[in-house]
């Protein structure tokens, strides 16, 4: 192995323990003696990428894919980097680029899915979404059985497994294609994460819950359960909005009601951090909420899970302690009057129990929330506030205390 490999080596072992600006470091230092060294230049980007630095990630990829214009994955890098830029029409050609070259590759037409779906075109979107399974390190393994795949056949007097797959927001959201199958006359077995099956209880009548590990009831055939939208044929204006579709244990609601202290104004549920990964640029940096701190008529609530996550300075009242899944932040949610949340599963469940909810969305949203709308296709009762320029989290803020003194005058 000759120097330049082992620099290439070195640097990918950088990027790999999370080192990005020793890696960016190496690649620079590299770059002077091989600046027509595609590779640097795509690793040196890739790096850039994880570090949330768009712009100077979108240049490397450039200056690789000049030397070498067939770095399809560069491409599809520089794509990503487009995208979080705000730059979606460019996205999208470099990503059409891709598959009119080489129309297999897997991560182009994952991301073409996400670039689709955020503009609206959910029939395209999700058709291109099936291609999940091939990318490489999808963050859901396929699931392989004895039975046949469920592809649309007549459900009628069949079992049908649905499992979940991807995060807990993601099965509140499509759980709503549940019911679906009920009117089509099949049996439905639902498997799901543990913390979520109090709450799934009520989502349709004849549906079997299974949390994740449980040995599995015979069935007919199976699908996982965001192939649901794809198979139903989902347009924009075609996906089931009728809210609330969960519910809360009456049991449960009975508790928060007796632990929740009284309050005379408005009671207000705040959630403002999610994973640092994939998406760090979700969270807002809580000392930017001491803004919030000028309503004494409201009673803010936490609904912040996490012991590791710092707090607004501000009198807040966190019953969190007591939650154990899903169903109990829901009977919490019961005892609110709005929420208030980045993009979390907390937003997904608000909007799932037709909660009012106001949504704190970045500058570079997940295709869900769509672009420009100030409402949300998929929870009739959200309100979007959109990040105007990236990681500005203060104006998103203002924006909140504008319409706080306004509900307050109500």
């Amino acid at each position: 192995m000759g120097e330049f490999e082992l620099i290439l080596c070195k640097g990918a072992a950088l990027h790999d323990r999370g080192c990005y600006r020793d890696a960016l470091l190496l690649y620079d230092d590299a770059l002077i003696r091989w600046p027509n060294e595609a590779a640097l230049w795509n690793n040196r980007g890739n790096s850039f990428l994880e570090e949330g630095l768009f712009e100077q990630a979108a240049d490397s990829y450039w200056h690789a894919l000049n030397l070498v214009p067939s770095l399809h994955d560069s491409r599809i890098a520089l794509a990503t980097a487009l995208q979080a830029m705000g730059d979606i029409e460019g996205a999208y050609i470099e990503c059409r680029k891709v598959l009119d070259s080489d129309p297999s590759h897997a991560e182009a037409h994952w991301n073409y899915s996400l670039l689709l779906l955020l503009r609206g075109d959910y029939e395209a979107g999700f058709r291109e979404y099936e291609w999940r399974w091939k990318k490489r390190k999808f963050s859901s393994p396929l699931r392989e059985f004895a039975k046949p795949h469920w592809s649309g056949e007549n459900p009628e007097d069949k079992t049908i497994l649905v499992y979940a797959e991807q995060g807990f927001g993601d099965t509140i959201q499509f759980s709503r294609y549940l019911p679906m199958f009920e009117k089509m006359g099949a049996k439905i077995v639902f498997e799901c994460h543990q913390p979520l099956i109090s709450l799934m209880d009520k989502v349709g009548k004849g549906i079997k819950l299974i949390a994740f590990g449980n040995k599995l009831p015979d069935f007919d055939y199976h699908i996982p359960l965001i192939s649901l939208p794809h198979l139903f044929g989902s347009k924009l204006g075609t996906i089931p909005v009728d809210v609330p579709y969960l519910f809360p244990p009456k049991e449960r609601l009975l508790f928060w009601k007796s632990v929740t202290p009284a309050c005379s104004g408005l009671r207000v549920g705040l959630c403002w951090a999610g994973k640092g990964y994939p998406d760090p640029h979700r969270s807002c940096e809580p000392e930017l909420l001491m803004p919030l701190a000028a309503f004494p008529d409201i009673c803010w609530y936490s609904l912040q899970m996490g012991n590791n996550v710092r707090k607004p300075s501000f009198d807040l009242i966190d019953l969190t302690m007591l939650v154990n899944d899903f169903a109990d932040t829901a009977a919490l949610m019961g005892q609110l009057d709005l929420i208030i949340t980045i993009d979390t599963a907390v937003a997904h469940l608000a909007g799932a129990l037709g909660k009012k909810t106001w949504l704190l969305v970045p500058f570079a949203p997940d295709w869900r929330w769509g672009l420009g709308r100030m409402d949300c296709p998929w929870y009739p009762t959200m309100r979007l506030f959109r990040q105007e320029r990236s990681n500005d989290w203060r104006t998103v803020v203002f924006q909140l205390v504008t319409e706080l003194s306004s509900l307050a005058k109500e």
